[in-house]
């Protein structure tokens, strides 16, 4: 959490410069210790435009509670004074659903590993088999999170044009998915009715 350092325009840049997004997986952002609303959102913005993909907790006092505006860049809101279980719970929640690993090669959600070089995927620490096409079916979901997909798209993306089989091939495919990485594939992977699937964000 920033906190007791920020206390001048000067200062507020520098520490907003050192930040780094490979330090950490979530940032937690004291509203206390800016001057105005404005200056809040303008922060969250920057912050946003540096480190994407890292999840932002705003913490508010009740008494200003009610000026927060929901267009401003956080992805969870918490009000101080709050419980240490409260807190760690929506933090599980948030790094858990959106952690991403920096490395380019490597895809990182919740249990789920993805090496990309080495066409690996763990769950928890354990390899898992998976056949070419299982691969790159949850490759291109992770790399396209909230985009959805029609089986006619997968079909084209993953099988190729010239491939004359039917759709039902990718809800072959989706339901090994599911059985091989179970419970970790409902949370991720979600079945939009009657258009397809997507990587949910």
């Amino acid at each position: 959490m920033i906190r007791n350092q920020i206390s001048s325009g000067a200062e507020r840049y520098r520490t907003f410069e050192s930040i780094r997004s490979d330090a950490f997986h979530i940032l937690l952002i004291d509203a206390e210790y800016f001057e105005g609303d404005e200056s809040v959102q303008f922060f969250l913005s920057r912050i946003r435009k540096k480190l994407q993909g890292i999840p932002v907790i705003l913490v508010v006092s009740e008494s200003i509670l009610g000026s927060v505006n929901t267009d401003w860049f956080f992805d969870d809101i918490i009000v101080f004074p709050f419980r240490g279980c409260e807190l760690s719970l929506r933090i599980q929640k948030l790094v858990g659903k959106r952690t991403v690993s920096e490395d380019s090669n490597l895809i990182s959600i919740g249990r789920i590993s993805i090496n990309l070089t080495d066409y690996a995927v763990f769950l928890g620490g354990s390899k898992l088999d998976f056949t070419y096409k299982e691969f790159e079916l949850l490759r291109l979901f992770t790399q396209n999170r909230g985009k959805v997909f029609s089986r006619k798209e997968l079909l084209t993306t993953i099988w190729g044009v010239e491939y004359i089989g039917g759709t039902r091939t990718v809800d072959v495919h989706i339901r090994r998915l599911r059985s091989k990485l179970g419970d970790d594939f409902n949370s991720l992977i979600e079945t939009v009715r009657n258009v397809g699937y997507r990587c949910k964000q």
